[in-house]
């Protein structure tokens, strides 16, 4: 009988467990809270319900699959529901991979935490934070940009004692993204990824293919660099310095 109550303790338990993780773990439009549609939807009104619709509205009708409700509308989604499924597609190609993108009507940008309760940026200031500019010159030259905070994450490590850092040697061009290391000797060096490179050289140096820099040799080059100091499959001779 003392068997069977501990038992049944530990089943209670581990429910419990289970639904307070669910609960801290699942967003859903309760969370939230949108006053208005979002942004490029049209307003219609269905038996008290706002509809906001992603086309045409025909007859009260939305002519489009792009519709959802800020109530609970039945078969017709939640609008938040709608509008973070939204940000996940866009933030897979402008976030890095632990940020929620948000956006309103003047700002877009990622961040590392939940979102506030208008879905317009994040929850908490002091969350990290970064920036999509509307121009690719913006973007490559601003540290805060989520292109670079992307590009920095997706860099690959390599040697001893790797660091990865946003690297700005001229104000207002383009970010270079470093990668610090160990060779087997143990000194340190740092390269930059050739993306990042190629861009600054493009902007400081604009000549600098017609003066011989071949990137696939170049020693500040990330892949020519590990091939040199680290995989040490190449030698002098195969690199510019």
């Amino acid at each position: 009988m003392l068997e069977l109550g501990f038992l049944l303790i530990s089943i209670i338990i581990i429910i419990c467990v289970i639904y307070i993780n669910t609960e801290n773990n699942t967003e859903n439009y309760t969370d939230y809270y949108l006053s208005s549609c979002p942004s490029g939807y049209k307003t219609f009104y269905n038996d008290g319900d706002v509809i906001c619709c992603n086309g045409e509205i025909v007859g009260n009708k939305c002519i489009s699959d792009l519709q959802c409700t800020l109530g609970k509308g039945g078969n017709i989604p939640n609008c938040v529901d709608a509008i973070l499924d939204d940000y996940k597609e866009k933030g897979k190609m402008v976030c890095p991979s632990s940020f929620s993108y948000f956006e309103d009507k003047s700002t877009k940008g990622c961040t590392n935490g939940k979102l506030n309760n208008t879905l317009t940026g994040p929850k908490n200031s002091k969350q990290p934070t970064c920036k999509i500019y509307k121009s690719t010159e913006l973007n490559r030259n601003s540290k805060d940009s989520c292109y670079n905070q992307k590009m920095l994450e997706e860099a690959k490590c390599f040697g001893n004692n790797c660091t990865k850092t946003l690297i700005q040697p001229i104000p207002n061009k383009p970010v270079l993204i470093g990668i610090g290391f160990t060779d087997h000797t143990g000194m340190h060096k740092i390269a930059y990824t050739r993306n990042s490179y190629e861009n600054y050289l493009n902007v400081v140096n604009p000549e600098w293919k017609n003066q011989g820099l071949d990137l696939s040799k170049n020693i500040n080059v990330a892949e020519v660099a590990k091939a040199y100091y680290v995989d040490r499959t190449i030698s002098e001779n195969d690199i510019q310095l």
